[in-house]
């Protein structure tokens, strides 16, 4: 046995040697418990589950949605269903040998997050047979499209752990060889646990527009998978004139949510809180059944025209213009949808809010001697603390002119407190403050960005 066991470690040994990794140059892998585990599993992080157990084992019971990459077969290559050396890694086996054998290859390969979190024996979670994966109903989307041109589609999950994805693109035979060949998309869900997830499929073409269809999916006990069309605001364009002025607005949805350019400027990101209210409008004047319209009545004093353009998440479409000629309910649906996309065009675009390295916010500067002030100092970066439950503050690093007032805030707002520090809500509270603006995003929206840890921010003028 112990002749075994040292037989197994030098050949492991003698593996990463050969892979090139010494002890030195190594990396490591981060040991996790498995109520870690579980948690990041719940992350929409484009995180992989690896069972590196045998094929026998894994098919009698495994974490549902991982895949199979037995330790045996890690070798010097990485394998084919780990392309992606910085993908965040999860792995376990049957008692945590295994595991920590793998993670050690693979870390030597040069994968930057491997997270080993022991076996299966310990997991308290949910388990599913390979039978049970193969019985389970399978729910199927098509797309259709074209090459060289047409739409490029690809699929994301909120929560891959209740459903598993396989997408394939179809052609005649020979077909995909031919330029301009017709071809579906098409997407299979397979029911893993029961729950209820949300999936979105984003068709993007270098000559169209973007295409992005959303589904509700639910799975039930029996692993059944049912999807559910979501209606929401996929793109949107209206230009429109008249006596007065009119911006025009493009709307667009993507991976990183939605993004509105204003008569043609450099996109700015774009609240769903605006889109959803946008969608309401369409819904309340059934703003659908324009589609088509298209009618001219030329030489009418103080005349207007329009053109209007938008597709909703379950595929509804309309294109419609007109001028001096109007669809029934033209005027009620532009002004509810003017008090909307107004006050888009009142931000100010010229100091841009990053919450985190990256995240750009939608922002409502106040036009006073605070905002002015603060102005000057940019470019700011300021490092922030939660507060309260409701709250993230940080100082500016000296005293701005000042105009408090007793004020009941809410989620969004940015506020000056002192005179020397910036707070951001999402939350509310009473307090004496100077304000400086509000960040057009949903309550849920700031708590995801401020209510998990401390942040910092940097406003800037560029």
């Amino acid at each position: 046995m112990k002749m075994h066991f040292a037989l197994m470690m030098a050949t492991l040994l003698l593996m990463l040697s050969a892979c090139g990794a010494s002890a030195q140059e190594q990396a490591s892998y981060t040991q996790i418990d498995q109520g870690t585990a579980k948690e990041m599993m719940t992350r929409s992080d484009g995180h992989v589950v690896v069972d590196v157990r045998r094929q026998d084992e894994y098919d009698a019971g495994h974490i549902p949605g991982a895949i199979l990459i037995p330790n045996e077969s890690i070798g010097c290559d990485s394998p084919e269903a780990l392309p992606d050396y910085n993908q965040i890694i999860l792995i376990y086996c049957r008692s945590g040998n295994r595991s920590k054998q793998a993670a050690e290859k693979l870390v030597a390969m040069g994968y930057t997050n491997i997270y080993e979190f022991g076996g299966i024996i310990d997991w308290t979670g949910d388990v599913i047979t390979t039978e049970e994966e193969n019985a389970a109903d399978a729910a199927v989307l098509r797309f259709s499209s074209f090459s060289d041109g047409g739409y490029v589609y690809s699929v994301e999950v909120d929560d891959p752990s209740i459903v598993r994805v396989e997408a394939r693109y179809e052609f005649e035979a020979h077909a995909e060889e031919i330029d301009g060949a017709s071809y579906d998309y098409i997407v299979s869900f397979t029911g893993l646990k029961m729950g209820v997830t949300t999936t979105t499929v984003y068709g993007r073409s270098p000559i169209m527009d973007n295409e992005n269809s959303v589904y509700t999916i639910t799975v039930d006990e029996e692993l059944h998978v049912t999807l559910t069309p979501v209606r929401a605001l996929s793109t949107f364009y209206v230009y429109r004139s008249g006596d007065i002025h009119y911006d025009s607005y493009q709307i667009t949805m993507d991976e990183n949510g939605y993004h509105v350019s204003i008569n043609e400027e450099p996109e700015q990101p774009l609240s769903t809180e605006v889109a959803d209210a946008l969608t309401q409008v369409i819904d309340t004047y059934d703003m659908a059944s324009w589609d088509g319209f298209s009618e001219s009545r030329r030489f009418v004093l103080d005349g207007e025209s329009f053109w209007l353009d938008f597709t909703l998440t379950d595929g509804t479409r309309m294109h419609a213009r007109g001028e001096n000629v109007f669809p029934e309910h033209y005027f009620d649906a532009m002004g509810a949808m003017w008090n909307i996309l107004s006050r888009i065009a009142e931000e100010e675009t010229d100091m841009k809010l990053y919450i985190g390295e990256t995240r750009v916010v939608p922002v409502t500067w106040e036009k006073n001697a605070s905002v002015a002030e603060l102005k000057t100092l940019l470019p700011l970066t300021i490092p922030m603390s939660m507060y309260g439950g409701f709250e993230q503050v940080g100082p500016i690093g000296q005293s701005i002119v000042r105009d408090d007032e007793q004020t009941i805030t809410s989620s969004g707002d940015i506020v000056l407190y002192s005179g020397n520090q910036i707070v951001i809500f999402y939350g509310s509270n009473a307090w004496s403050y100077t304000a400086l603006g509000h960040v057009n995003l949903s309550q849920q929206e700031m708590a995801e960005l401020l209510g998990h840890g401390n942040v910092n921010i940097t406003i800037t003028d560029e």
